[in-house]
Order: C-alpha cells, then sequence, then structure tokens
C-alpha cells in the first residue's frame, strides 16, 4: 500500500472553468524544500468532489513528479480563491 505524505502547500493553478462553473485544474507550480520552482502538468484527474457546504473543491489527481509517477490531491478554497496541494501518494 502506498503511503501518504500529508502536506499544506500552496500553489499557483492554471485551470480551466466550463461555462457551467466547474473547474478543471491543468498545470500548477510550487517552491520545494530547497526552494526551487516546480512546475507539474496534472495528466489525469482521478476524482472530483465539491464539498457538502460550497466552501471549495478537493481533486484525487495523477502526473510525474520528480520524474516518479504520483497521486495527490489538490484543494481549491471558493472563499479565499486559492488552490492548495494537501497530499501526495508516496
Amino acid at each position: 500500500m502506498d503511503s501518504v505524505f500529508m502536506i499544506d502547500i500552496p500553489v499557483q493553478m492554471i485551470s480551466c472553468t466550463d461555462t457551467n462553473g466547474r473547474i478543471t485544474p491543468m498545470r500548477f507550480r510550487f517552491r520545494d524544500k530547497n526552494t526551487e520552482i516546480v512546475t507539474v502538468e496534472i495528466e489525469k484527474i482521478i476524482k472530483s468532489d465539491l464539498d457538502t457546504n460550497r466552501i471549495g473543491a478537493s481533486f484525487l489527481c495523477s502526473a510525474c513528479i520528480y520524474g516518479v509517477q504520483r497521486t495527490f490531491m489538490l484543494r481549491y478554497n471558493f472563499a479565499a480563491h486559492e488552490w492548495r496541494l494537501t497530499q501526495v501518494n508516496l
């Protein structure tokens, strides 16, 4: 079983919002512990959920990070208008 690394990193996101308001994350970047900027092209959205109280949305995605295929969770907060990387499966 994969272990999960719980984090809470703000990310810069490029996403697409359709005419019905559905958000699709496409690419994001973040600053790693070595202060390097890491850009990640989202290859697949495995699951997306709108929070029941409509404060945000979460996306389980997969992509290649540091040359290794990973799954990870991205969350968008509607009120704060911010994206965060909240977990990475190792």
